[in-house]
C-alpha cells in the first residue's frame, strides 16, 4: 500500500503498489504538511487479516499518538467500494472508528464519485 498525493487534498492510500516509506511514515508526513486533505482508499475497512499482531500494535500506537493532528487535518476518509457494497456490520465498525478517529468515514461505489465527495467535504468544512 502506498499514498498518492499528486491531487492534494485528496490523497489515495492504493492497495496496488508499494512505497519506499512504510505506509505510517507516509501519513506522518502527510499530517506534517499541516494541512486538511481527505484520504480516499480502495482499500476494504476490515481487510487487515494478513497483519501480524505487531504490525497491529504498531499501528495502534501510531494512531494514538497522532489522533489530535488527524482530528484536525483529515477531513474524512472514504472507502471506494467498487461492485461489492459493504455489509452492515463493516459500516457499523466503521462509524464506531470514525468517532474514534475524529473524521469521518464515507462510502462511495468509485473513484470519480469519490474524488468528487472529498471536494465537497472540503468544500463544507473550509465554509464552516
Amino acid at each position: 500500500m502506498f499514498l498518492d498525493d499528486t491531487r492534494f487534498p485528496l490523497v489515495f492510500a492504493r492497495e496496488e503498489g508499494q512505497s519506499p516509506a512504510s505506509i505510517l511514515a507516509e501519513l506522518e508526513g502527510l499530517l506534517d504538511r499541516q494541512a486538511p486533505f481527505v484520504l480516499i482508499t480502495d482499500h476494504a475497512p476490515d481487510d487487515h487479516h494478513a497483519e501480524t499482531a505487531e504490525e497491529r500494535r504498531e499501528k495502534a500506537l501510531f494512531f494514538k499518538r497522532t489522533k489530535d493532528r488527524f482530528r484536525k487535518y483529515c477531513r474524512a476518509m472514504i472507502v471506494i467500494e467498487g461492485k461489492k457494497p459493504t455489509s452492515a456490520a463493516v459500516r457499523l465498525a466503521a462509524v464506531t472508528a470514525s468517532k474514534a478517529f475524529g473524521f469521518s468515514v464515507l462510502f462511495e461505489t468509485d473513484e470519480r464519485r469519490a474524488a468528487a465527495r472529498g471536494m465537497l467535504v472540503l468544500l463544507e468544512a473550509r465554509a464552516g
